[in-house]
């Protein structure tokens, strides 16, 4: 179902983001948010970006985007801000040498992966992806972000689903957690 929510910035006027929740996905009662619906339209994709710059830590010099749905926003942000690019990636889907993360995942089974010819020793990262939820992807790649050498201390996100426990997860291991717009678990049928 088609959705639209207004985003808040410090630096700008509100702004609204259209975007599909995928019913029942990945479980019964939790509606997914696809960005693509305002990450295909270039003025509000830029505004998205502008606005998480604007919560980024200083001291970020590299931005991790999580498989697949962080990785243009970590790459626009990257790009936006002169700072690197981190790519972390399902298992299975970078043929080089790697270190990985198992994790118990809907659809990432056999966890994520970065290329261990990332120079990421002393750097400081932060995570970013499209949706927080429980928090399982997004601990799995700062673990192993922080295995490379890494600080890790900062994540966002564009939405958060309240209440599955991801931000307190990333919370209970020294991660403080960004996100432009918090939505329900599950979308109203009146709210499309």
């Amino acid at each position: 179902m088609e959705c639209v929510s207004i985003v808040t910035s410090t630096d700008a006027p509100p702004f609204p983001v259209r975007y599909r929740r995928w019913k029942n996905h990945p479980a019964k009662g939790v509606d997914f948010p696809d960005t693509s619906p305002f990450a295909s339209c270039g003025a509000t994709a830029r505004l998205v970006v502008d606005a998480m710059a604007q919560v980024l830590p200083a001291e970020i010099d590299i931005v991790g985007g999580i498989d697949v749905g962080g990785l243009g926003f970590a790459g626009a942000l990257a790009y936006r801000n002169a700072i690197g690019l981190l790519d972390i990636r399902k298992v299975g889907s970078i043929r080089v040498d790697v270190i990985r993360n198992i994790m118990d995942n809907y659809e990432l089974g056999d966890g994520v992966a970065i290329s261990k010819a990332n120079p990421l020793a002393g750097r400081c990262v932060a995570i970013i992806d499209d949706c927080l939820m429980t928090g399982g992807t997004a601990l799995a790649a700062v673990q192993l972000v922080r295995r490379l050498g890494a600080r890790c201390s900062a994540a966002l996100f564009v939405f958060e689903l309240d209440g599955m426990g991801g931000r307190a997860a990333l919370e209970r291991e020294g991660v403080s957690v960004s996100v432009l717009k918090t939505l329900q678990q599950a979308e109203s049928s009146e709210a499309a």
